[in-house]
């Protein structure tokens, strides 16, 4: 169990954390988005690939996101497109709504502790900050992050709905090269080999 003295965290953020393996701004992003996108688009946690969720980076977010959404590479349903950009789409197939959740704006510190933050994130900035600063700046915005309105973090919107495929299925037949089976819609189609062998003999 997390023990936190500034703010008891609900169960749906603990979870995410004993998932992750630690409490970070990063993960309670994704918390945060997932939290919103269930209200606003009155889902629940999927089973299947009901929801879908397009990441725009691969940071800790997406550990809150697989937790309450239900969404992971293996069904499928969370796709990941690393641009490096804390933005987050969420789908529902049953209702054919989007939204979109995009940070527009520098974070800013709202909590209880402005003058200990500053200090943090100055040592932090310096690269003067020792573990236990770095443990404890993480702390403080993350519970700040878990705290603050939504729409102070995040530029909310609906957006068209583009028709996500369900996660394709294929037979699998060995590499012409290795041997090993490979999806057969990821052969490259040249060599009849899977794409490391592809690769090898192309270098």
């Amino acid at each position: 169990m997390i023990v936190n003295r500034e703010a008891a965290m609900d169960t749906d953020l603990e979870s995410c954390v004993q998932f992750h393996g630690h409490l970070c701004p990063g993960v309670v992003y994704g918390y945060r988005v997932a939290k919103e996108a269930i209200r606003r688009l009155e889902i629940d946690r999927s089973a299947d690939e009901e929801v879908v969720a397009v990441c725009e980076n691969d940071s800790c977010a997406v550990d809150g996101l697989q937790v309450l959404l239900g969404t992971s590479a293996g069904k499928g349903n969370l796709i990941v497109k690393d641009y490096g950009k804390n933005v987050y789409t969420v789908f529902s197939r049953k209702t054919g709504k989007a939204i979109r959740f995009s940070r527009t704006r520098a974070y800013t510190y709202k909590g209880p502790h402005p003058d200990e933050f500053a200090a943090l994130e100055k040592a932090v900035s310096d690269k003067t900050a020792t573990p236990e600063q770095l443990k404890r700046q993480k702390y403080i915005k993350a519970m700040d992050l878990a705290t603050q309105p939504i729409d102070d973090i995040f530029t909310i919107q609906e957006t068209p709905w583009v028709e996500i495929p369900f996660a394709p299925l294929a037979p699998s037949v060995p590499c012409a090269i290795c041997g090993e089976m490979t999806m057969a819609t990821k052969m490259v189609r040249e060599t009849s080999a899977c794409i490391p062998c592809s690769e090898k003999m192309t270098s």
